[in-house]
């Protein structure tokens, strides 16, 4: 079993920021799994975990970076076998994301281990800081026959074939590691673990259990029968957080294939850290409608299916993204919107909030227009005269937007559009305004 007190210490750690940022020991998490090719040799995968917090972020190429350099080497004695080196160039938009404490940079590194016990000795060093992680461990290969693989834990699975975590996929789903063994409850529903069973092919079926402790009391015992379709069987463990008090979990899987058992263990501390949540709406329906005015914001087709918790935890991660790509913290995103929402409603209400109407839309998205042009539309149009207003933007592709009180009460609706794939022109927009409107003014 892996180290209980090491997950336990790296809490602490983990909950002690401000302090581990004026010591050098560099704070990062690291964890080791040995699986087997179909080839029965050992693979070795070292996942190391970084908080943004514990690096040193220098502003440099629109961006600000942080440098990690790392060193693996495979020693027998004081003979040194192997040695691999790797730099890490950790990039980040946003310079509040430097200090956001559930942000991480995760890589992987992957050996064959050649002899039955290998000493691997891993050291980290951030460049900017000189802050260095240390870890020693000797590292035992797997046995040709073992029945399982170690077992490791993962906080996402989910279908991905992106190149961006490409190390961390197995047949185009995405495994994303938990090194830490800290598990945040507020932001992870499901902890997964993910395992191989190794048997030859055959109509047998092999008996898996899964069994959870905490404090000496069994909290999971679940079974399952299951046929191998192939020598190397990946398999991948759910169990639910929702009921689980926070504290230190103890599990182990028992895989029984004939007369033949096997058993891995594992670990784990789950703990509640409130995250600070971002909304302007105590409705979410409304932040729903809010976050749909953006571009981009590809939102939940199950949004009112999702818990009131779920829906929080997506308008925070939403506000925080925007406010990424703006060069913002999700704080002054906030707050520029909710300026926005107020000036719309101010300016542009007429029987509902100005927030929701044509103009408020383009208000929040974009800000006050560059140039405004307030006319009246000639006799030649379908109706009777009608003030309308174009809106110019110099920024993002120089939109242009025509709109029209088409009742002469105030409320002014987009008829036209340009350089906004978000946005539709109404194929008649030119009877609102006259077959004579001059065209020319909607230049930009």
């Amino acid at each position: 079993m892996k180290n209980i007190k090491f997950l336990l210490l790296s809490m602490a750690l983990y909950l002690a920021f401000n302090v581990l940022i004026a010591q050098p020991r560099l704070n990062m998490f690291l964890d080791s799994n040995r699986f087997l090719d179909k080839n029965q040799q050992t693979i070795l995968l070292l996942d190391y975990q970084v908080p943004y917090p514990s690096l040193v972020f220098l502003a440099q190429n629109n961006g600000y970076f942080a440098e990690l350099k790392v060193v693996v080497q495979f020693v027998e004695a004081d003979s040194i076998l192997m040695q691999q080196e790797v730099t890490d160039n950790i990039g980040i938009r946003n310079k509040a994301d430097a200090a956001n404490r559930q942000k991480s940079y995760l890589n992987r590194l992957s050996f064959i281990l050649d002899k039955p016990s290998t000493e691997v000795v891993f050291q980290a060093v951030d460049q900017n800081s000189q802050k260095v992680f240390n870890w020693r461990l000797a590292i035992d290969k797997l046995d040709p026959q073992s029945l399982i693989s170690d077992i490791e834990l993962n906080t996402e699975v989910r279908p991905d074939s992106l190149q961006y975590l490409a190390k961390f996929q197995r047949n185009n789903t995405l495994y994303k590691p938990e090194p830490s063994g800290l598990i945040n409850k507020n932001l992870t529903d499901n902890l997964f673990l993910y395992l191989e069973s190794y048997s030859s092919i055959s109509d047998q079926s092999i008996l898996l259990n899964l069994s959870l402790t905490k404090d000496s009391l069994v909290i999971m015992d679940e079974y399952l029968d299951f046929v191998p379709k192939q020598n190397n069987e990946s398999l991948s463990l759910k169990i639910p957080l929702e009921s689980l008090r926070p504290g230190t979990y103890r599990g182990a899987v028992v895989v029984q294939n004939g007369n033949e058992i096997a058993e891995q263990e594992f670990d784990f501390v789950l703990f509640e850290e409130a995250e600070e949540q971002f909304f302007l709406f105590p409705d979410p329906e409304s932040e729903y409608t809010l976050m749909s005015y953006f571009p981009g914001s590809k939102l939940p087709s199950d949004w009112k299916a999702l818990s009131l918790d779920k829906q929080r935890r997506y308008c925070t991660e939403f506000w925080r993204s925007l406010g990424a790509s703006k060069g913002r913290s999700p704080q002054d995103m906030i707050k520029l919107i909710k300026e926005r929402i107020d000036y719309a409603n101010q300016h542009f209400s007429h029987l509902k909030n100005g927030w929701t109407s044509d103009m408020g839309r383009i208000y929040i998205r974009y800000g006050a227009p560059d140039d405004v042009q307030r006319e009246t539309s000639s006799d030649e149009s379908r109706f009777v005269r009608k003030d309308f207003e174009i809106w110019k933007y110099s920024k993002e592709n120089k939109p242009v937007y025509l709109f029209i009180d088409i009742q002469m009460n105030g409320n002014y609706r987009l008829i036209y559009v340009d350089n906004d794939d978000m946005e539709a022109t109404n194929p008649d927009w030119i009877r609102f305004v006259g077959s004579d409107f001059d065209t020319g003014k909607l230049d930009n």
